[in-house]
Parts: C-alpha cells; sequence; structure tokens
C-alpha cells in the first residue's frame, strides 16, 4: 500500500530527525592521543639494494639518493656485498618537522629549513657505515624552501649556554653546521654528499635585523591538569622554521632560548600533550613576537576535526 506524508508530519519527522542528530552530537568525539601521533608520525621507507654493484633510491616525496659501489662498510672496516636495506625519512613540510621532534633551531638560534632527513643502512640487521672514499650522492627537491641553504648534522646542545635554568631540556640535540660537506644549491633541489648515516638538514640560520627577545607560556587547563609529554612550539607563518620552547624549572614556564626571538614576527603557538585518561589535550592560537611578550596558553581535550 502506498503511503503519503502531510506536510505537518513531514517538519515533524524533519524536527525529529535533527533532535536525534542533536543528541548524538552532544558529546564531542575526543581523539586519543596515540591515535594522532601515529596517524602523522614520519614514515619509515624501506628499500633494498645491492650494494655491490651500486643502486639509487627515490623517496616518495622525491628524495634521490645515489649509493656507488661497494661505498657501505662493514663493522670490520672493509665495504660490504650483496644485497643492503636503506630506510629514509622525509621531513620536508612544517607538519612533517612538528611530528618528526626534530626542529629547526641551532642552540637557540633560528634556522629556516629546505627539508630533514634521516637515512639508515643495514645488513643481516646490523647497521653499516660509508667507505671513507665514497661519496653518497642526494638529492632533495626544493618543495619546502628556494632559498640557498648549507648542510646541518645533528648533535649534542651545547648545554647552560645562556644559564642552567633550562634544563632539564626537552631535546637534547640540535643541528649543527657540516661546513666539510660540499654543498649544491641547484634550480630545483638540493645536493650534497651524505655524512653519515643519522639526521641531516638543509638549513640557514635566519637573519633578522629587529630587536631580540625572550616569550615565556604557561599553559592554562580547561579540563584536566594532569597532562604528560606537555610541548610548546612555535610554527612560524612565513619561514621555514618550527622550535620548542623549553621548560624552565626556576621559572615553572615555558621559556624560549635567550634573546632568541625577532620582534615582529608572526607564528602559531601551539601546544599539546596527552591526558591522564590518554586523550590528546591541544591548543592553538596566532601571536605576533613583542618584547619580553608572556603567553597564557589555553589546552584542552581536542576533538579529531582539531
Amino acid at each position: 500500500m502506498k503511503s503519503t506524508l502531510k506536510p505537518a508530519a513531514i517538519v515533524a519527522a524533519a524536527l525529529i530527525a535533527l533532535s536525534a542528530c542533536k543528541k548524538n552530537n552532544d558529546k564531542p568525539a575526543f581523539v586519543r592521543a596515540e591515535e594522532i601521533l601515529a596517524k602523522n608520525a614520519i614514515p619509515t621507507q624501506t628499500f633494498t639494494g645491492d650494494a655491490t654493484s651500486g643502486f639509487t633510491i627515490v623517496g616518495e616525496k622525491g628524495t634521490k639518493i645515489v649509493f656507488p659501489p661497494k661505498a657501505l662498510q662493514g663493522g670490520d672496516g672493509q665495504p660490504v656485498s650483496g644485497t643492503v636495506t636503506i630506510t629514509l625519512k622525509e621531513v620536508l613540510s612544517k607538519k612533517d618537522v612538528m611530528f618528526s621532534g626534530v626542529m629547526t633551531e641551532s642552540n637557540g638560534q633560528l634556522l629556516e629549513s629546505g627539508g630533514e632527513l634521516l637515512v639508515k643502512a643495514q645488513k643481516d640487521g646490523k647497521d653499516l657505515g660509508i667507505m671513507p672514499d665514497s661519496a653518497i650522492k642526494v638529492e632533495v627537491p626544493k618543495v619546502m624552501n628556494d632559498q640557498d641553504m648549507g648542510l646541518f648534522v645533528l648533535g649534542e646542545r651545547k648545554r647552560d649556554q645562556n644559564g642552567g635554568d633550562q634544563q632539564p631540556l626537552q631535546n637534547p640535540n640540535t643541528w649543527l653546521p657540516a661546513p666539510y660537506a660540499p654543498f649544491g644549491n641547484g634550480p630545483n633541489s638540493y645536493s650534497f654528499n651524505l655524512p653519515g648515516f643519522t639526521w641531516v638538514n638543509c638549513d640557514r640560520f635566519y637573519s633578522d635585523a629587529s630587536p631580540k627577545t625572550t616569550i615565556t607560556v604557561s599553559p592554562v587547563f580547561a579540563d584536566n591538569n594532569q597532562v604528560n609529554d606537555l610541548q610548546v612550539m612555535l610554527v612560524f607563518r612565513n619561514i621555514q622554521t618550527v622550535i620548542t620552547l623549553p621548560f624552565s624549572t626556576y621559572l615553572n614556564k615555558f621559556e624560549s632560548y635567550h634573546n632568541s626571538l625577532p620582534v615582529g614576527l608572526e607564528a602559531d603557538l601551539v601546544i599539546i600533550g596527552k591526558d591522564s585518561d590518554g586523550y590528546l589535550q591541544f591548543g592553538t592560537q596566532l601571536i605576533t613576537i613583542s618584547a619580553n611578550q608572556h603567553i597564557n596558553a589555553s589546552i584542552h581535550r581536542a576533538t579529531q576535526s582539531e
């Protein structure tokens, strides 16, 4: 039997449906921290090649690495032969930098990045090195930056450079210039010889004539103050730079490196962590760096859309 609804009945049905939707959406779908971190983790790409004859790999984002014959060194100091495994991580955006945990600064000085890489080589589960007389050629596409860069490697941070009140450091590593490595600035890519199987970065020191200052940040917890792995980051708007603010135990707040931030720069301040129930805590706000600035940064349990 064919049934029909009168206009009033249609309106009533629609209101019931909307009411049901509203009830279903009353409770926000908070997201687990592990879910977000896993979704945005920098993927490890795996390749195999013949170390005897040499081989070339190309990453998903366009990084090209040429391994010449007998370039890989075993634990005995001799070149290895046969099949080897290469792993690659490509960090070619500010979002990638945020989730890599390797920020663009050098002992408190801002760096502009053209891309970060982590390359590893193994045979039969054992780490390999590079033969001293071999040159493993790397080309990084200019998708993150097109400015002239130089090569930096990840090294140990100089501690207590501006006083000891910033201990403990959240990240004990920092980028250090690698002037020993030849570097090319081509029209479409950066090229260099891989200095070792470690993090490398196409970088340059950020130069700004503006006065420099120090800023501090205090988290303001909206719904749960039991937050672990808390990080405060600045994602700059007009330069390819992302930094973290170390926590100062002396001040009991997050603090930038002393007199490191140019007054007038715009950045998104991002605060992120995991609460005691395993949910992601998140907050962000656009700021303009000003002299001796202090920011109260709101942080709350986040939804997937946020």
